[in-house]
C-alpha cells in the first residue's frame, strides 16, 4: 500500500473521530446525578408462597399478588444511562407447589402509543414494547433462562450460557401468561410451571438470580430492575439481583416425550407418499445433566435455505435451521467464535471456520439424508461442562449408512473463563478412511478483556501431515473503545469432515480499533466509526489477500440502522477461479469500493431496507444494489418484496446476478402462524417457494401443513417439490 493511499486513510479515519468528538460535545448536556451502573450494589426481591388460585388472565387482581414485596426502582441504559425510567414499572412474584407466577405492570403515560411488532413466536424484541426475564436458577452467575413477551402475549425464550456468551435460542420454555392492554398501560400475568425448570432442588439456599427488562420502544428506552452498563445485555447473569423466599421446590421427573406423525408426498421423477412416525424424548438425569434421544428425525417443516449470491472464491457458510441440532448448539460450539459486544472479525455475523457443523449430518449439497436416530447427553458434572451427540444416517442412493460421534468438554476456570477439548469421528459402512477432528480451546475473560484461543488438527489415512490451525485473539472493549486482534493459521491438508472451512493454507490477521459514543437525546442513539486490516498471508510465501476499511455504524433513536464503509482489497490470483461462467485471470488485483446499508425503523408502516456497493472489482466494475419494501399491516399481516441486484463488467464480458423475494406472513394469534415465501435465482434459473402454516395446540406441540417445492425453470435438472401434514404432542412427566 502505498504512502499517499495510507495517509488518506488515516486523515479520513482521524477526520470521522474528530466530528464524532464535535457532535458528542453538542449533544451532552447537564444532567442530574445518577447512578453508578458499575458499582452499583445488586437489588433483591423477596416472594411468597400462596395458597390462591392465580388465574392467568393478564389481570393483577387476586389478593395474593397485594400481600407480596413489589420492585419498581428500575434504571435506564439507554438513552440516560442510570437515569430512572420515565414510565413506572411494578413486578411481584409468588409461587406454589406447581408454579412460579411472575406478575408486572407497565405503567404509561401514552398507552395509545404502544407498540407490537408481530405475534409470531421469536419476536424482533428491538422493534416492540416489551417485558423481559431472566432466571439463574442456579444462581451461578453464568447461565440461566431468557424470556421475552410482548403487549400482545408473543414469547421469544432461549437459554443462556457463559455470563450471555452462549445463546440457545432454539430452546424453548413452557410459559402460561397473558396479557392486558388498558389505560393505564399494559400489564402481563406468567405461570412458569416448576416441574419443567432445572435447578438443584437438594441445596439448601433456593435463593435464585434473577433481573427484569422493559423496552419503551417509541422512546429507545430500556430499564433493568439490576441495572447494568449500556454496552451489557439482559443476559449478562453476572449482574442478576437475587429472588429469595423460595422453599421446598419439587423439580419432577423431568421427562419429555414428543411423538409426531406425518404424511407427506415427494414430487420428483415420480411422486412418493409416505406416512411415517417418530418420537423424540428428553430426560433429565440430573438437574444438571440432560439427555435427548430422536427416532426417525424429521424436518419437514424447515425453512427452504434462502437463496445467495457468491461473488467470491470461497464456499458460502448456511446456517443450521433444524430444531433438534440448534437446541444446545453453543456446547458444541468451536472455532472462529465472536461474542456479540466485541468486533472480532471482519464481519461479525459471518462464519469462516467450525470444527463442527451439523450440517454435514443428514444434508448433502441441499439434499435430505434420513436419520435413524440420534442421541445427545448435555449438561454439567462437577462444574465441567459436557456433551456427547451421536446420529446414525441411513442409506441414500451412493450415500452410504454413516455414524457420526461428536464429544465436547469445557472446564470452567477463574470467574468467567473456561478450557475445553472436541473429539470429532464420522465412519460409514464400506469406507475405510478415518474421519477425525480433534480439538484444545481456552478462553479467558478478564474483565473487559477478552482472550480466545484454539489448536485443532484432522486425521484423514490418505493426509496425516500439514493437517493442523490454531487461532489466538485478543479484545477490549468499554463504554467508549473496542480494540480486538487475532492471529489464525490454517495447514494445507487441514479438512474438517465435519466442520466447515473457508480457507486453507493461510496465515491470517486482523487488527480493529473502533470508537463507540452514545447519546441521551437528538436522532442519535450510538456512533460508531471504526477501522480494521484484514490480511491472508499463503504459507507458500506470498500475500493472498488484504482489506483495509474505515466503516462508521449509526444506531438512531427510532432503532434504524447506518453502515457505510470504504474498502481497499488486494487480490493475488495464482490461478483461475469461476465466477457465473466468467474465468478470472490469473494476476495481483488493487481495487476500491463503497458500501452502504440501511435498515429502516421496523415500526413504521412502510419500511426500506437497502444496501449499496459500488466500486471496482478486479479488473472490472461492481454495481450491487438491493432493496426491499416491507408493508406492515398491524402485528398481524407483513407483506415484504427484495431485489438483490448485481452487475458485474469485465473487459469480455457482463455477469447479472439477481435475486427476487417475496414473502407474506399473516399471524391469526400467538398460537396460528402462516407464511408464503417465494424467491427467483435469476443467474441460476431457479425459482424457490414455501408455504407454512403452523398451529400450536398446546404448550410445544404443534400442527404442521407445508408445502416446499424448488423449480429449476432452465430445465436442466429435476424439480422437486414435497408437501407434508405434521402432528406433535408433548407430554411431560
Amino acid at each position: 500500500m502505498s504512502t499517499l493511499i495510507k495517509s488518506k486513510f488515516y486523515r479520513l479515519y482521524f477526520l470521522i473521530i474528530t466530528l464524532s468528538s464535535i457532535v458528542v460535545a453538542k449533544n451532552n448536556a447537564t444532567e442530574d446525578s445518577v447512578i453508578d451502573l458499575v458499582n452499583y450494589p445488586r437489588p433483591t426481591m423477596m416472594t411468597l408462597k400462596t395458597s390462591e388460585d392465580i388465574v392467568i388472565d393478564g389481570f393483577i387482581d387476586e389478593n395474593a399478588w397485594s400481600r407480596v414485596d413489589s420492585s419498581y426502582e428500575f434504571y435506564q441504559t439507554q438513552p440516560n444511562p442510570g437515569h430512572l425510567a420515565s414510565e413506572r414499572t411494578v413486578v411481584r412474584v409468588l409461587f406454589d407447589d406447581v408454579n412460579l407466577y411472575i406478575s408486572a405492570m407497565m405503567y404509561d403515560s401514552e398507552p395509545d402509543k404502544i407498540i407490537i411488532e408481530s405475534l409470531e413466536q421469536d419476536f424482533d424484541s428491538q422493534s416492540s414494547d416489551c417485558f423481559a426475564i431472566m432466571l439463574d436458577t442456579f444462581n451461578d452467575k453464568k447461565s440461566g433462562y431468557a424470556f421475552l413477551f410482548n403487549p400482545a402475549g408473543a414469547i421469544k425464550d432461549m437459554y443462556i450460557n457463559n455470563n450471555g456468551a452462549s445463546i440457545n435460542r432454539a430452546w424453548e420454555g413452557i410459559v402460561h401468561r397473558k396479557t392486558s392492554i388498558t389505560e393505564k398501560g399494559w400489564s402481563i400475568e406468567m405461570a412458569f410451571p416448576i416441574s419443567s425448570l432445572r435447578f438443584d432442588p437438594n441445596a439448601k439456599n433456593q435463593d435464585w438470580g434473577i433481573n427484569f427488562l422493559r423496552r419503551i420502544k417509541r422512546k429507545s428506552e430500556d430499564v433493568y430492575w439490576s441495572p447494568i452498563e449500556p454496552f451489557e445485555k439482559l443476559l449478562t447473569s453476572s449482574k442478576a439481583g437475587t429472588l429469595t423466599g423460595l422453599s421446598n421446590l419439587k423439580s419432577g421427573r423431568n421427562i419429555q416425550l414428543k411423538p409426531y406423525f406425518l404424511g407427506n408426498q415427494i414430487e420428483t421423477d415420480e411422486k412418493l407418499k409416505k406416512i411415517d412416525g417418530g418420537f423424540d424424548v428428553k430426560y433429565g438425569i440430573t438437574p444438571t445433566l440432560t439427555l435427548d434421544v430422536t427416532k426417525n428425525t424429521d424436518f419437514s417443516q424447515v425453512d427452504s435455505d434462502e437463496e445467495r449470491v457468491n461473488l467470491t472464491r470461497f464456499p458460502l457458510f448456511f446456517p443450521e435451521k433444524r430444531d433438534f441440532f440448534l437446541e444446545n448448539a453453543s456446547v458444541f460450539e468451536f472455532g472462529d467464535i465472536s461474542n456479540y459486544l466485541y468486533r472480532m472479525k471482519p464481519n461479525k455475523w459471518s462464519r469462516t471456520f467450525n470444527l463442527f457443523h451439523s450440517r454435514r449430518i443428514g444434508l448433502q449439497d441441499g439434499e435430505q439424508i434420513p436419520i435413524d436416530y440420534g442421541a445427545r447427553l448435555t449438561g454439567k458434572i462437577a462444574g465441567t461442562e459436557l456433551g456427547y451427540l451421536n446420529m446414525s444416517t441411513n442409506q441414500k442412493n451412493d450415500i452410504l449408512e454413516t455414524d457420526f460421534n461428536v464429544f465436547r468438554l469445557k472446564k470452567p476456570i477463574l470467574k468467567r473463563s473456561n478450557i475445553g477439548a472436541m473429539i470429532i469421528d464420522r465412519s460409514s459402512i464400506s469406507d475405510s478412511t478415518d474421519h477425525r477432528s480433534i480439538g484444545f480451546d481456552a478462553n479467558f475473560n478478564i474483565n473487559k478483556l477478552l482472550i480466545y484461543s484454539y489448536y485443532a488438527t484432522t486425521e484423514n489415512t490418505d493426509k496425516m501431515d500439514n493437517n493442523s490451525a490454531g487461532r489466538v485473539a485478543i479484545a477490549f472493549r468499554d463504554q467508549k473503545w473496542d480494540v480486538a486482534t487475532y492471529y489464525k493459521r490454517v495447514q494445507k491438508n487441514f479438512s474438517p469432515d465435519v466442520g466447515f472451512i473457508q480457507r486453507t493454507n493461510i496465515g491470517e490477521s486482523f487488527l480493529t480499533i473502533g470508537r463507540h459514543k452514545r447519546f441521551s437525546s437528538g436522532s442519535i442513539l450510538n456512533l460508531n466509526p471504526y477501522f480494521f486490516i484484514n490480511q491472508f498471508d499463503n504459507l507458500d510465501g506470498y500475500l493472498e489477500s488484504q482489506a483495509i476499511k474505515l466503516g462508521l455504524d449509526v444506531l438512531f433513536m427510532n432503532g434504524s440502522q447506518l453502515f457505510a464503509g470504504f474498502t481497499q482489497t488486494k487480490e493475488n490470483i495464482k490461478s483461475p477461479f469461476e465466477l457465473y461462467g466468467f474465468d478470472m485471470p490469473v494476476g495481483e488485483y488493487v481495487f476500491n469500493s463503497f458500501n452502504l446499508n440501511y435498515r429502516g425503523d421496523r415500526t413504521r408502516k412502510i419500511l426500506l431496507n437497502g444496501s449499496l456497493n459500488l466500486g471496482k472489482y478486479y479488473n472490472g466494475d461492481r454495481n450491487s444494489v438491493g432493496a426491499t419494501v416491507i408493508f406492515n399491516g398491524g402485528y398481524r399481516f407483513r407483506t415484504e418484496f427484495g431485489i438483490d441486484k448485481n452487475v458485474l463488467k469485465f473487459p469480455s464480458t457482463t455477469i447479472d446476478a439477481d435475486i427476487y423475494t417475496l414473502r407474506i406472513k399473516y399471524n391469526h394469534s400467538v398460537n396460528l402462524f402462516n407464511s408464503l415465501y417465494f424467491q427467483y435465482n435469476a443467474a441460476d434459473e431457479r425459482l424457490v417457494s414455501n408455504f407454512r402454516f403452523n398451529l400450536i395446540h398446546s404448550p410445544l406441540s404443534d400442527l404442521f401443513i407445508v408445502y416446499s417445492n424448488i423449480s429449476d425453470l432452465s430445465g436442466e435438472n429435476t424439480n422437486n417439490g414435497m408437501i407434508a401434514l405434521k402432528f406433535t404432542k408433548l407430554f411431560t412427566f
